[in-house]
């Protein structure tokens, strides 16, 4: 099994919103005043990103115990299951194409003078590998599973309405992104966002989604900081 599978349709329980709740608002608390203290109290720059990304991991954790103990829905109806070679492969073309046309309409953007990420990119220069990869895994897995497979397939449930719940959990994902990249490279999360919310509307392969986020982003946290460049895409 590599898609997420259908569920009999049930009315939306308390469960359900919080578990929701979770998703959409829960990446938004790394930028409020309580989070700013731990950050804080965690001591360097870098140490206070690590605590950030892990905040990602705990909100995932607290939607999925919403939806597994609360709603008792097993982790497929929302994509998550075993990975399979066909979903890597198609995740890999994916995202080799969507890093492509991402790169391509950032290009055009930056040339009209309506798209700036060398601050953020040269912040993330500066980073350890190690951190780099904490969040590009973060990225891919945990961004993936809370606004494309999770978002979307609860929304669904609670609107019966696939097209909304895509735009909410699109919504959701570019508001989430807008404190660390701004206003200036908000058509990153938009275009790559939009490109993944594509796919997994076609294909409800969650897995493959993952897998094309980890291309795409790979390029500006590892390849770029290796050859010593800065990607405005």
């Amino acid at each position: 099994m590599t898609q997420a599978t259908d569920m009999p349709p049930r009315g939306a329980s308390l469960w359900t919103i919080a578990g929701l709740a979770c998703a959409l608002f829960g990446p938004l608390l790394m930028t409020t005043a309580p989070m700013q203290k731990l950050y804080v109290l965690a001591g360097s720059g870098l140490a206070s990103v690590a605590v950030a990304q892990s905040t990602l991991w705990l909100v995932l954790a607290a939607a999925l115990a919403c939806h597994m103990f609360g709603d008792r829905l097993p982790l497929a109806a929302v994509g998550l299951v075993r990975p399979r070679i066909g979903s890597v492969l198609f995740g890999l073309a994916i995202g080799v194409s969507v890093y492509v046309g991402l790169y391509a309409i950032a290009f055009v953007l930056w040339k009209n003078g309506l798209f700036e990420a060398k601050a953020p990119a040269g912040q993330i220069l500066q980073w350890p590998l190690w951190l780099r990869l904490l969040m590009l895994i973060t990225a891919g897995v945990v961004e993936e599973a809370l606004f494309r497979g999770f978002a979307i397939e609860r929304l669904t449930a609670l609107t019966g309405k696939r097209w909304l719940a895509a735009l909410i959990a699109l919504a959701a994902f570019v508001v989430a992104h807008l404190p660390f990249w701004g206003l200036g490279a908000v058509a990153t999360p938009i275009v790559g966002g939009g490109f993944f919310t594509l796919v997994y509307l076609w294909r409800r392969d969650l897995i493959a989604c993952m897998v094309a986020h980890l291309v795409v982003d790979s390029v500006g946290l590892l390849i770029a900081p290796a050859l010593g460049i800065t990607s405005s895409a």
